[in-house]
């Protein structure tokens, strides 16, 4: 499988992309913190791309794309990707994003139904906003220095990295082995990648709450919407999935017995059968 490097100016932002396969096209969007499109989707490009057109965005300030001129807020993510799909000539995709990138798939299925033919949202950020936030985290956002000291031992320590892995991120601590740790750390040794997790931070972050929430639009969602949720996941409670699929017309619903927050990594035989499914059947 031959996978290329692909760069658009969207909305002022060179951003980047891997693109392989044919087919009706399916478009990746990955989460933040240690992540790109090569590291949660770069393992399952290959079968992916023997059923679809495939295309795995690289966020502004992650990956190979240019970091932003400001912060952007979801709705100027929703409108990158609106960008984004009009410059490589997409009207209509199969749409697929973790955590943040689910979030931001949400969005753009709410503003623009007929530009989707299926959402799957994995480890969804942006279900509810109301996950108590402690307050040291929000203060440290908003002070440089101390909002720098969250990143700054993670990446000095791959160590530390391999904790946060192990007991934050997945589940089953014995599939986080060598190779993936120093496939993370060389991402959050990123200066750009850590720029722009904080920044994304200190824009969603509240006292007691996040930033983004859909909770009140997802009855709206008009589209074919799989949520795929780690049942252990530790960032995003696996409830929110839950209750979300009550709320969402026609939802399925798959929560992956013994996998945490990173579905595509500690799961990916799951993630690539469940969205392949789902994109054959309602394609």
């Amino acid at each position: 499988m031959r996978v290329e490097h692909r760069h658009v100016v969207a909305n002022g932002t060179r951003c980047h992309a891997l693109e392989a396969g044919s087919g009706t096209p399916l478009v990746l969007l990955h989460g933040t913190a240690i992540d790109s499109a090569a590291l949660t989707y770069g393992p399952s490009l290959p079968e992916l791309a023997a059923r679809h057109r495939v295309l795995a965005l690289d966020w502004p300030g992650y990956g190979r794309s240019e970091h932003p001129r400001a912060l952007p807020s979801m709705d100027d993510m929703v409108e990158l990707l609106e960008a984004f799909l009009d410059e490589v000539g997409l009207a209509r995709v199969h749409l697929a994003g973790f955590s943040m990138g689910a979030a931001v798939g949400l969005g753009f299925a709410l503003r623009s139904p007929e530009r989707v033919a299926t959402l799957t949202a994995i480890g969804a950020y942006g279900l509810d906003g109301g996950l108590p936030v402690p307050i040291l985290p929000f203060v440290a956002m908003r002070v440089p220095w101390l909002g720098r000291s969250v990143t700054w031992g993670l990446r000095r320590s791959r160590f530390l990295t391999g904790l946060v892995l192990r007991h934050v991120v997945f589940s089953d601590a014995r599939l986080v082995d060598d190779a993936l740790v120093r496939e993370v750390h060389e991402q959050l040794r990123a200066p750009e990648a850590e720029r722009s997790f904080v920044d994304w931070l200190r824009g969603e972050l509240r006292p007691f709450a996040l930033g983004t929430s859909y909770a009140e639009r997802l009855g709206d969602l008009s589209v074919p919407t799989l949520l795929l949720h780690g049942r252990n996941d530790r960032v995003i409670p696996a409830r929110k999935a839950d209750a979300a699929s009550e709320r969402i017309p026609g939802a399925r619903l798959v929560r992956v017995p013994g996998c945490g927050h990173w579905v595509p990594r500690e799961a990916p035989e799951v993630f690539r059968r469940e969205l392949l499914e789902f994109t054959r059947a309602r394609g």
